[in-house]
């Protein structure tokens, strides 16, 4: 499958960690800036670099969005992402998503029709990341034997986790759990990157249900 994303910044970066490491994904990333496609080039030397502006015909040819599966705008603006996910969507590329925060861009954006319109609230690249794969993650799952699902929780609606390192949370659930990213105003980071929960944080996780026992409210 062939990736486009655009926008090299940190939410473009945690979609590029998610992928680099499964073949069947082909990434490429288009970014305008130089400095910032220089980083990448070293971060993440098997990710292809397009250098240029994503709303641009001629840079979506540079990386062949012709051959793309899926088109993904996560530029530091809303409407360079709706500029470019239309663009994209034009070209005839299967699947494409783009993160609006604006609610007025947001309306605008619902008149695309884009496949996903995405907001920082909702853990971009996590949310992308698990609409994207769809069935394809739902088989890793069952590859691996785990009967696991995936949710979001806000911190103060468990209050008893503020303050806990999100690494060490697991014995405050009664199901088991394995916290995958934590959101904090806004930034996307990993678990290890957090010393202490904050009230306003939210955890992205997977959870598995201990057998003979029934799932309550968020799963927890």
């Amino acid at each position: 499958m062939k990736i486009i994303i655009a926008g090299g910044d940190k939410s473009g970066q945690n979609l590029m960690k998610f992928f680099q490491n499964d073949k069947d994904y082909s990434v490429t990333v288009i970014e305008a800036d130089a400095k910032t496609c220089e980083w990448i080039s070293e971060a993440f030397p098997e990710v292809e670099i397009v250098w240029g502006n994503a709303n641009h015909p001629s840079v979506l040819k540079e990386a062949k969005a012709e051959e793309a599966d899926v088109f993904i705008a996560v530029i530091g603006d809303d409407q360079s992402n709706i500029l470019a996910a239309k663009a994209a969507k034009k070209l005839g590329i299967p699947k494409v998503v783009a993160r609006v925060t604006d609610p007025a861009y947001r309306e605008l954006a619902e008149l695309m029709d884009f496949d996903d319109i995405l907001d920082p609230a909702e853990a971009v690249a996590a949310e992308i990341v698990t609409r994207l794969q769809g069935v394809d993650f739902v088989r890793l799952m069952q590859k691996i034997n785990l009967d696991v699902e995936f949710s979001v929780l806000k911190v103060a609606e468990k209050k008893e986790i503020s303050g806990k390192n999100p690494c060490e949370i697991n014995s405050f659930f009664d199901d088991i759990i394995q916290p995958m990213f934590v959101v904090r105003n806004g930034n996307y980071q990993l678990p290890s990157e957090i010393e202490s929960l904050e009230a306003g944080d939210e955890i992205i996780y997977l959870f598995r249900r201990k057998k003979n026992k029934k799932r309550s409210i968020l799963g927890l």
